[in-house]
């Protein structure tokens, strides 16, 4: 039972992160002189989830490997977007995303009937990106910004003949600097590719996180944009025993709408 607990409360992390991300992808290069421009990013992210933790302490720290399969077996529902505003060569995002898995079995013997696992996983994000280098062919954005964790997790034991229950509940939160790069390649027509990756944590809060993202774009309209492409995300987070070291992984597809 212990490692079905300690399984089930890790995927709290699959929050899946960041995805601050998804950012719109190739665009006609900004003036100093040209107004603001804004943009949303719907995305789904199938992803699996692998490496150690202990999000419920005083349950020990275990390994975890679950596949977007079992993940997906308990998912509640979430919300995940992200907004830009460009003006001029600035970049200014917010990322949020809201995750809710919920996961339960029953238990062997008289003393207690069930065990019910709520996990509750928010990750927010505030960036600034600043163009470096633009022209026909290439984008290039160097920034930095905060990312904001919280972990939420409730533990309840239902009662057996003994009309005894447990519960226990856990929310840790912590916020990491990051520092971010930007690529985004034009490949003629709608066509483009956009690379993001970002490193962070430095003991601020987490001792390290970093995030890896690859998508082609397909640019439909001079609204809209769909994206598909592959996503990883690391984190590394410990405080007294709780434990959080994980990496997330999977394909993602998106949608920007840009106005």
């Amino acid at each position: 039972m212990r490692s079905i607990v300690v399984a089930a409360a890790t995927i709290a992390g699959i929050a899946f992160v960041q995805a601050a991300d998804l950012k719109p992808p190739a665009q006609a290069p900004l003036t100093s002189g040209s107004g603001p421009t804004f943009s949303f990013t719907g995305y789904g992210w199938a992803s699996a989830l692998h490496g150690r933790a202990s999000t419920l302490p005083p349950l020990p720290a275990a390994k975890v490997d679950l596949s977007f399969g079992d993940i997906l077996k308990d998912f509640n529902g979430g919300l995940m977007g992200v907004a830009e505003m460009r003006f001029g060569k600035w970049g200014f995002i917010a990322d949020a995303m809201l995750t809710q898995v919920t996961s339960g079995t029953t238990l062997p013997g008289p003393y207690f009937s069930s065990v019910k696992l709520r996990s509750q996983t928010l990750i927010l994000q505030a960036s600034v990106l600043y163009r470096l280098y633009s022209d026909a062919s290439f984008d290039v954005d160097l920034g930095a910004g905060l990312r904001f964790w919280n972990l939420d997790n409730r533990l309840k034991i239902g009662p057996g003949a003994l009309n005894l229950a447990i519960e226990h509940s856990e929310a840790e939160s912590w916020l990491d600097p990051v520092v971010a790069a930007r690529l985004i390649a034009r490949l003629g027509g709608p066509w483009s590719v956009t690379l993001i990756g970002d490193v962070g944590g430095f003991d601020a809060g987490s001792r390290l996180t970093w995030q890896a993202l690859g998508t082609l774009n397909y640019r439909w309209n001079e609204n809209w944009t769909v994206h598909a492409g592959y996503r990883a995300l690391h984190v590394d987070y410990r405080k007294g025993r709780f434990l959080y070291d994980a990496t997330m992984h999977g394909p993602i597809l998106a949608a920007t709408y840009r106005f």
